[in-house]
């Protein structure tokens, strides 16, 4: 078993474990002194940094972000979402340039996204801007775009965990670019969307530390 890091913040803390397996668990003790176990897959004896995550990292855009929502549950076991192409990249889920430059996933069109960093999160357990204290999203960069048939199998790797009512919360959404005011919001509906926003800046100002970013 690898060091142990424990990351505090201002309303829980985060102790990862890094396994010979390549799985880290995630224990998460919120205000309340309740415990969340959260599994992130990595490669098989893959560092706790490695050179590709370096590189992800500081290659990562300051301008836009992408966040993808699912309702697949195993998302976070195999780190693969599944999105339907309808649901990807369309008009009104994209600044016009992105849709103009990636919504074909064109190869300079996958590049350019693979860039953004990502924030993977599955659909809110409940409406109007609210869900469960123990459900998490995962910052992420992005390793793979495939199209597969009336899908698309978007592949990323893990960096790490947001508590999602951070991003529910209606002093933060606005920094996301989220809307959180409707009974549908933007994290009930599955799919994949850009967002021309400062993702570093956003997560500042939410409060949310422990987020790895370029120099």
């Amino acid at each position: 078993m690898g060091n142990e890091i424990t990351v505090k913040k201002a309303d829980s803390t985060i102790t990862p474990t890094t396994q010979q397996t390549g799985k880290t668990n995630v224990n998460v003790t919120n205000e309340n002194g309740g415990i969340v176990n959260f599994n992130i897959t990595y490669p098989q004896n893959t560092p706790s940094v490695s050179a590709e995550q370096l590189m992800a990292v500081q290659s990562f855009s300051k301008e836009y972000y992408q966040l993808v929502v699912t309702c697949e549950e195993d998302v976070f076991k195999d780190n693969i979402v599944t999105v339907p192409v309808g649901r990807a990249l369309t008009k009104h889920l994209v600044p016009k340039e992105i849709f103009d430059r990636c919504s074909t996933l064109s190869d300079e069109g996958k590049a350019e996204l693979m860039r953004f960093p990502a924030i993977i999160c599955r659909e809110n357990t409940e409406m109007k801007g609210t869900t469960d204290p123990n459900q998490w999203a995962m910052f992420a960069y992005i390793k793979m775009i495939q199209i597969a048939g009336k899908n698309i199998k978007i592949a990323f790797h893990p960096l790490a965990p947001i508590q999602q009512q951070k991003l529910c919360d209606k002093r933060n959404a606005v920094f996301f670019d989220l809307n959180v005011d409707c009974a549908i919001t933007d994290l009930n509906h599955s799919a994949w969307s850009v967002h021309k926003v400062n993702v570093f800046e956003a997560l500042d100002e939410a409060g949310i530390p422990g987020i790895p970013r370029p120099m």
